[in-house]
């Protein structure tokens, strides 16, 4: 059995002292407590902090820190504010930062530290954990050069045929298999839904088990759809919920058996 928890939209600041920077402290603190011995794999789905500064990339290392330390497997993917300001403008500089700071100093991906080595190299990206796979998919590198399409992503043609190869070489497997990304891969409000979503969601329908997002900091649970076991969309982690508590989703997945829950907790 492989169980996992999702995180995104945590929007770290510069200083510490804002709010985003606290609660996402006190997140980790009871992810640590809670998950004591049966630890589940986080996934950090994109806008990890808030306009993709260095500043706020060293904050997020270090409040993240202590989940790697305390042996957590943690998977991340970029999202339109790990690249750039305000989320709507792609700077190289942030692109590298989420390499440099999430990628090698945080997570310690040895891919992502050679020499060369590009992000546009690294995703997709595919961890084994158990018996479930898990596909991390950049869904901002496509949009880089489209200055009033950065905010709502794209996948773009060279990952696609990637994450092509993957899931066929993976057919057979016998795995479960878990894709996540930031954007929304089918809503079609602006700003929300990847440019080129029909398209990703043509090679991940029937091909995946679940699918994790965030973006619109809306948290939704969709069950069967697309031929999809489940698909979830996070919240922004980092917000307490209308009962002033943090939440979010625990998926255990045992075979064809999934058990989803909803952790809720307040934590002053």
């Amino acid at each position: 059995m492989a169980k996992f928890i999702q995180l995104s939209d945590l929007h770290i600041r510069k200083s510490n002292g804002k709010e985003e920077n606290g609660n996402c402290e006190k997140i980790v603190k009871h992810i640590i407590n809670k998950y004591s011995d049966d630890k589940p794999v986080v996934l950090l789905t994109g806008d990890i902090v808030d306009d993709g500064r260095a500043e706020q990339y060293k904050n997020a290392v270090n409040i993240l820190k202590p989940l790697v330390d305390n042996n957590f497997t943690v998977l991340a993917s970029p999202g339109n504010h790990d690249y750039g300001p305000m989320g709507n403008f792609y700077t190289e500089v942030s692109q590298r930062n989420f390499q440099n700071y999430i990628l090698c100093e945080l997570l310690g991906n040895q891919e992502a530290q050679k020499a060369g080595v590009k992000m546009e190299d690294l995703y997709p990206m595919v961890t084994v954990v158990d018996d479930v796979i898990f596909i991390g998919i950049d869904s901002v590198v496509g949009a880089e050069d489209q200055f009033m399409h950065f905010a709502s992503g794209e996948v773009g043609d060279e990952q696609r045929e990637k994450l092509k190869d993957i899931l066929r070489s993976q057919k057979d497997s016998g795995k479960k298999i878990v894709s996540f990304f930031h954007h929304h891969p089918f809503n079609r409000k602006f700003v929300l839904e990847l440019d080129d979503s029909k398209e990703v969601m043509k090679i991940l329908t029937g091909n995946v088990d679940v699918l994790c997002f965030g973006h619109d900091h809306k948290s939704e649970v969709w069950s069967s759809m697309h031929n999809i076991d489940w698909i979830f969309a996070s919240g922004k982690s980092t917000r307490r919920n209308k009962n002033y508590k943090f939440q979010f989703r625990e998926v255990a997945i045992d075979g064809d058996d999934n058990n989803v829950a909803m952790v809720t907790f307040k934590r002053d």
